[in-house]
């Protein structure tokens, strides 16, 4: 339970560091987490809650962005390039995947710099509509993951 969450978190292994910021910020509270890996390096997720059952992503490694926290969702980087979103709208389209929000965030105003999409779909893509992803040459990397629906606690929090 949440109780014992950092208890549960140091058996594995992973260090928890709270540090509390007073200076105003862009949103009325923010939670920021990074993750350091040996193989992979240092990854940044920062999250905020709207109301109170809206959790949304506000940044990932140093991209800005707002996203919806649930269900399937279809993270890639890419160059910031024009007709990315077309391309990848149309590969899940043609394996009957249906986009439910779409967000995307650059490092910087730069048109063509790092840029990072974040894609809620209505169900899990198939794997050759990633592999089609990952294949198109703008494309740095692409992951799924799948988090609770809107207002559905995660198993772990289900009692």
């Amino acid at each position: 339970n949440i109780v014992n969450a950092e208890v549960l978190l140091t058996e594995r292994g992973i260090e928890v560091v709270e540090e509390l910021r007073h200076e105003k910020g862009a949103f009325g509270a923010m939670m920021t987490a990074e993750v350091l890996t040996k193989e992979d390096g240092c990854y940044e997720a920062a999250g905020t809650l709207f109301g109170h059952k809206m959790p949304r992503l506000v940044g990932l490694s140093g991209h800005r962005l707002e996203a919806f926290l649930d269900g399937w969702m279809l993270i890639f980087r890419h160059q910031d390039v024009p007709g990315m979103i077309g391309a990848i709208g149309t590969i899940l389209g043609n394996h009957q995947v249906n986009i439910g929000q779409m967000a995307v965030g650059r490092t910087t105003a730069t048109p063509g710099c790092s840029a990072i999409g974040v894609l809620n779909l209505d169900s899990e893509p198939p794997a050759e509509a990633l592999e089609e992803v990952l294949a198109h040459k703008a494309i740095v990397d692409a992951s799924v993951i799948h988090l609770p629906q809107a207002g559905e606690l995660p198993a772990w929090l289900q009692g």
